[in-house]
């Protein structure tokens, strides 16, 4: 590996790897201790055993795992050493103190108030308790607002016991929680994942069979929720029956989202804008044939908008002469425009779940599954229930608790997609229901057309009918959005041609550069070689090459003379995650996209929505290929040379030399051509 460089006001500066090495220890070690705030030992009177606790927030945790032997429990490769080490496991009824039989039948019908369970209480000691799902998402939140590492699951982690990744870091336990791997029972396959997984149980049920955990992998930087059999056996952490005063701050508030108000055929309305949609605040209140107030009440149409048969909502009949329920400009939305809500908002903040940052934070009863609405970027998704005409008690139903969505998109004659919010769940879940239910609907603006996006200054790709805005630094002409030409051997992020429309395609360098793919091992100089031109077009456009090292440090010294910030000039305002601690402007116009990368060895992707990387033209002498890039954590701009096989992001500049001489330099240049 070789050093890096960074443009600090305009010069480049040298450093060797071994200094990085050392700033990146000294950092994890200050990190270890960041946040973690100790509480007094806590003895467990049934057994003697001594366990470590910890405040997390306004929660105080076990540190450890349970040891507490009930039957039902077990120790790993039944071997004691491993129940000292790691704690037991317990299949779900034995973690809730009940008979076997719960793990094959619901407890929705104990009613745990009543005198023959006045004694009852699940493996934890007393005055403590198995946390509900709803404390493991109040854990998550905290501690993804709050932590350092990029991660949930890395804070969580102990940095001990746990298989090494090399493309993950290691777990930096951050808030002193310690979580070790301690694997999991299967009921068929028997005991395995020691070392490489931890899996914790709630004691919120699913259904008959299956119950919550919240799953940590060796390989991953998550901290998610798991729908796991009751017969599994997994750790127990005990959380206390207290809520304690924050001794840190608590998670920073959501900065107030302002709607923005435009006039719809002659009425004010309000509007937010997430990623590249418009959406309007208020869930529509159009009066037509097959829409409905809650209650038949009219006051309930004003507060939660009008309810929507599917055939009322698209106009799928053909009774009007609207194309559908929504004005001009608008329409219902697709399911495809809910995923690509949906996935947005996952990929620019993992410490809550999209559901809660869409729910308002107003209209929703409390859950203990879930946690209550954030209303994160403005969305203000009402609790307004649903109508179903074939309930013969009450047609309406869910108000406080449920709302959902009218998709145009059709399941088959009865069904059509509808995507929906629970207040027991923290997720946008897509789901069907049948056509004859009524369900709110939230109006789209329509994206502009294209000659709308792209003025005469944009590029036009004829290999494949792609534009893409530019951006002049000095004498210096920039594409201002990341390639999208799908040249083989270039993928999408995690394979799915969304993240291609949203972020550009991600090349390995020697599939940008159009070289053969050992070049950089078996060349000794890419220049002398002539394998790489001044102007290098590779996988641009015709006219077009990929940048210089010079190039990008112009562009860099162009950024920072905007007195905004560096990498905060030139990273896009949206799509970065929520942790970032730069003040994105996109002052330069760049409009840096964090579309992560993929790596060579195995394929994985990784930091969407907190890095952005780009090629550059140089590589070769086995140094590595160049490249520069910008993190969501500080205001830098670095260069370095390596990992030519992993796929970064590419950005064209437009040459300066005429094509004719061009030609003449590649024609005159020595042997090894360009791949083809």
């Amino acid at each position: 590996m070789g050093g890096f460089e960074y443009i600090l006001l305009g010069k480049r500066v040298k450093m060797k790897i071994q200094v990085v090495l050392l700033v990146m220890l000294f950092s994890l070690a200050g990190l270890a201790s960041a946040h973690v705030l100790k509480m007094p030992d806590f003895k467990d009177k049934r057994d003697g055993r001594v366990y470590k606790t910890v405040q997390i927030g306004n929660q105080r945790w076990f540190a450890e795992n349970l040891r507490f032997n009930v039957k039902g429990s077990w120790c790993y490769d039944n071997r004691d050493y491993n129940c000292e080490t790691y704690g037991r496991l317990y299949n779900w009824a034995m973690a809730m103190r009940l008979v076997d039989y719960y793990n094959n039948h619901s407890i929705a019908d104990i009613d745990f108030t009543k005198k023959d369970w006045k004694n009852y209480h699940d493996a934890c000691p007393a005055g403590w308790r198995l946390p509900a799902n709803k404390d493991w998402v109040t854990l998550k939140r905290y501690v993804g607002r709050i932590g350092k590492s990029d991660g949930v699951g890395l804070s969580l982690k102990s940095p001990e016991l746990w298989e090494k990744e090399l493309r993950v870091p290691a777990g930096s336990d951050e808030f002193g929680f310690n979580a070790l791997p301690a694997g999991v029972r299967n009921e068929y396959t028997g005991f395995m994942d020691l070392k490489t997984s931890a899996q914790f149980w709630s004691s919120s049920e699913i259904d008959n069979v299956g119950a919550i955990y919240w799953g940590l992998l060796y390989d991953s930087r998550a901290f998610d929720k798991v729908y796991a059999s009751k017969d599994d056996g997994a750790s127990i952490r005990c959380i206390e029956n207290k809520v304690y005063p924050f001794r840190e701050p608590p998670p920073p508030p959501r900065p107030k989202v302002i709607p923005q108000v435009v006039n719809v055929q002659n009425k004010a309305v309000l509007t937010i804008h997430i990623g590249d949609q418009v959406w309007m605040v208020n869930n529509l209140n159009v009066k037509v044939p097959g829409s409905y107030c809650y209650d038949d009440r009219e006051e309930n149409c004003e507060r939660f908008g009008r309810l929507y048969t599917w055939e009322a909502a698209t106009n799928i009949t053909g009774t009007s002469k609207m194309k559908d329920v929504c004005p001009n400009g608008w329409h219902v939305p697709t399911s495809l425009d809910f995923y690509r809500l949906n996935i947005y908002l996952k990929d620019i903040d993992d410490a809550v779940g999209v559901g809660t940052n869409l729910r308002a934070r107003e209209t929703w009863l409390e859950s203990d599954l879930a946690l209550m609405g954030e209303n994160g970027f403005g969305f203000t998704a009402l609790a307004s229930g649903v109508r179903d005409s074939a309930d013969t008690v009450s047609a309406y139903s869910g108000i406080g608790t449920f709302t959902g969505f009218w998709t145009v998109n059709e399941l088959d004659s009865s069904r059509a997609i509808v995507w929906t919010l629970p207040n027991n769940n923290d997720d946008f879940v897509m789901d069907s229901s049948l056509k004859n239910k009524a369900y709110p609907v939230r109006c789209l603006m329509n994206p502009p057309d294209i000659d709308e996006i792209y003025d005469s200054t944009s590029i036009y790709d004829k290999r494949d009918d792609n534009r893409y805005k530019t951006l002049a630094v000095g004498e210096d002409v920039w594409m201002a959005e990341n390639l999208r030409f799908a040249a083989p051997g270039s993928f999408c992020y995690e394979d799915k041609d969304i993240r291609c429309r949203n972020y550009g395609r991600l090349y390995p360098w020697h599939v940008a550069m159009r070289l053969p793919e050992d070049f950089i091992e078996n060349s000794l100089d890419s220049v002398s070689h002539g394998a790489v031109v001044e102007e290098h077009q590779g996988i641009c456009p015709e006219g077009w090459h990929i940048p210089r090292q010079e190039e990008w440090t112009r562009l860099g010294q162009f950024a920072i003379n905007k007195r905004k910030g560096l990498a905060a000039a030139l990273k896009s305002r949206e799509g970065w995650a929520q942790g970032d601690m730069t003040k994105n402007n996109n002052a330069s116009g760049f409009n840096a996209l964090p579309a992560g990368i993929r790596f060579r060895n195995d394929g994985e992707y990784t930091e969407l929505g907190t890095s952005a990387y780009f090629w550059a033209a140089e590589g070769g002498a086995g140094s590595g290929a160049a490249y520069w890039y910008v993190v969501s954590s500080k205001d830098e701009f670095k260069n370095e040379e390596d990992f030519d096989g992993n796929a970064f992001s590419l950005r064209c500049v437009k040459n300066k030399v005429p094509p004719k001489e061009t030609a003449q330099t590649e024609k005159n240049a020595p042997t090894q051509p360009q791949q083809q």
